[in-house]
């Protein structure tokens, strides 16, 4: 993400969906490094991309979808560059922008180009930081340098979620939402998007934000609709220097801790975190180059620098090297390619994946290099993060049980995690949750199945594969899931925190069921109500957003969430936290916090 928005984020009200707004967030502050400071590109230079692209290796033939604010079409970065642009929405209803002073657009924004000139007054939005910094040819205005893709020949569909309004990069942005044309309502664009990039054949998803309280008609019908199929979903972790959870564990109410989604951190050229969102995240997966890289200070800034960054900045070109990976490799499916993404790490020759033990810095740095030069078809089929959250979740007692298939919560139900993280938060789960299970007990019977195939001596075994047979699951999750619910009497450990013996176990297992339930229960959430959570927060802000429509703001610092649900703890209605973008040339603001507390 660009702008790192992440340093805050808006909470309007709380069921505002802008989510678009929330989408952009993700570009965290930054600091800027050595290396920017002597005009070299370490993302390209110092990652050995020059060398891929000497061996025709450009990401060609491979498709990437952004979702993002509206793009600046004729920057001109993007002159040549195999890049379309869509907006779609919810049902297909019309999206009247914000203006900034409470009403909304006379027009509705095209469907057939979402684009702004540069004549409008934007030299630079959010959006075209991201799709650039993936497909940028290296021009900038004025016959200046420009942002340079890393990928430069791949096809990217350019989402708009929302827009940006006018104003300094690093500091509030507050973003401008689609909404209805009586602006009662948000129109919701995030889920549809993710469903039409897979539908496109969109191979990568960058969401350069982060999104909370996830509705259940989205983490059905559109998260795990991408995750069925193989789409590698890469998203960034906020750029605040609160603590995350514990472990690798998942979110599965938010976008950018979704279980399966690749969470990116920045780290510099010497391989060091991004001092503000230098701190304990267990739900990191993988770092990547956010510091000291392209970025522009303003939306009518005319010249890049090298000072800039953040996380956002980091899923993007996260997304870049993964292109080009999936060019080298086409017959790798998307969770093969992240089976290698975290066992080919810098540093590790292990051959297997390392998480971090102090949990900062997931399974390591990105190494292109090792992943052109490594065939991923010997791995699984398997998402490797879903499997690892799916696994590690039922080793902690706080989350034992959390995606457990079927679920214990009936048809509408919705339970919290016990606390797991320094800072008071739990893991907010709805009955749609256990659908992970589900999804990671079919990835890996379809890996036996082809397994099976190949000790048998057959051929074309990959037909059996999770990803080639995700149409023959798609339409019997909703149903099933129905039915598989409402007849389990399953009790996981999270929400029966006791251990009950004796003649009296069911009964009493259905008194303390039941009470639980009264007291966390709540009616399934629609699409509706769903509350983006900006961008990934920038300097002083928690790990994921909490409330609504995100802005993207600077690195103006909070105090501490209170103790609540995970993702919306410490959010009081109607406060709103703006999300800061990431970089922009703006020197991230480290919020020195005081040693996490041991966990008890």
């Amino acid at each position: 993400m660009t702008r790192d928005l992440c340093a805050s984020h808006v909470r309007k009200v709380r069921g505002v969906l802008s989510a678009l707004a929330a989408v952009l967030a993700c570009v965290g502050l930054c600091v800027p490094s050595a290396v920017a400071s002597d005009g070299v590109d370490w993302r390209v230079d110092g990652m050995g991309v020059r060398d891929a692209w000497a061996s025709g290796i450009t990401g060609k033939g491979v498709k990437v979808a952004v979702l993002d604010n509206q793009i600046v079409s004729d920057y001109p970065a993007l002159a040549g560059a195999d890049v379309s642009y869509k907006l779609v929405t919810e049902g297909g209803q019309p999206c009247y922008l914000e203006t900034g002073d409470g009403s909304v657009s006379s027009e509705p924004v095209s469907t057939d180009d979402p684009t702004v000139l540069s004549s409008s007054g934007y030299m630079m939005t959010h959006g075209t930081h991201m799709v650039s910094l993936i497909a940028g040819n290296g021009s900038g205005w004025d016959g200046g340098s420009g942002i340079q893709g890393i990928a430069s020949r791949a096809s990217v569909i350019a989402y708009m979620l929302d827009a940006d309004s006018k104003g300094n990069l690093g500091e509030l942005n507050m973003p401008l939402a689609c909404r209805t044309q009586n602006n009662e309502s948000t129109v919701q664009t995030i889920g549809p998007s993710v469903r039409d990039a897979v539908d496109s054949g969109a191979r990568i998803i960058n969401m350069s934000f982060g999104y909370g309280d996830v509705s259940d008609a989205i983490f059905r019908d559109y998260m795990l609709y991408a995750l069925r199929h193989g789409v590698v979903m890469v998203s960034g972790r906020s750029n605040g220097s609160w603590a995350g959870l514990y472990d690798l564990v998942g979110a599965p109410g938010t976008t950018d801790y979704f279980p399966g989604v690749v969470t990116v951190n920045a780290v510099d050229s010497a391989g060091n975190l991004q001092e503000s969102s230098d701190v304990m995240d267990g739900n990191v997966s993988v770092l990547s180059p956010g510091v000291g890289v392209p970025s522009y200070r303003s939306t009518d800034s005319r010249e890049m620098d090298l000072t800039g960054g953040g996380t956002s900045t980091a899923a993007a070109n996260l997304s870049a090297y993964l292109a080009l990976v999936m060019q080298r490799w086409p017959d790798a499916t998307g969770n093969q390619i992240l089976q290698s993404l975290i066992r080919n790490t810098k540093g590790n020759a292990s051959g297997g994946p390392k998480l971090d033990p102090e949990h900062k810095r997931g399974f390591g740095i990105v190494d292109p290099g090792k992943l052109l030069s490594v065939d991923p078809t010997r791995y699984p089929d398997v998402n490797p993060l879903l499997e690892w959250a799916v696994k590690t979740s039922g080793e902690h007692e706080e989350t034992k049980g959390m995606y457990e298939y079927p679920s214990p919560l009936g048809r509408n139900g919705v339970a919290d995690t016990d606390v797991f993280s320094p800072n008071g938060e739990r893991i907010s789960a709805t009955v749609e949750a256990s659908l992970v299970g589900r999804e990671l007990q079919r990835q890996q019977a379809a890996w036996e199945k082809v397994e099976s195939c190949r000790a048998d001596g057959g051929s074309d075994c990959m037909k059996y594969s999770a990803t080639a047979t995700a149409d023959e699951e798609d339409g019997k999750v909703a149903g099933d899931m129905a039915s598989d619910a409402s007849g389990s009497s399953v009790v996981p450990s999270w929400v029966v925190p006791v251990v009950l013996a004796g003649a009296g176990v069911l009964v009493l297992a259905g008194v303390v069921l039941a009470a639980v339930l009264v007291r966390r229960m709540r009616r399934a959430r629609d699409a509706g109500r769903a509350v983006p959570v900006g961008t990934v927060g920038g300097a002083g802000v928690p790990p994921v957003p909490y409330g609504v429509a995100p802005s993207y703001g600077g690195p103006a610092a909070r105090s501490a969430p209170v103790a609540g649900s995970y993702p919306n703890a410490g959010a009081p209605a109607g406060y709103a936290y703006p999300p800061t973008q990431a970089g922009n040339g703006q020197v991230g603001q480290h919020v020195p916090q005081p040693p996490l507390p041991p966990r008890q």
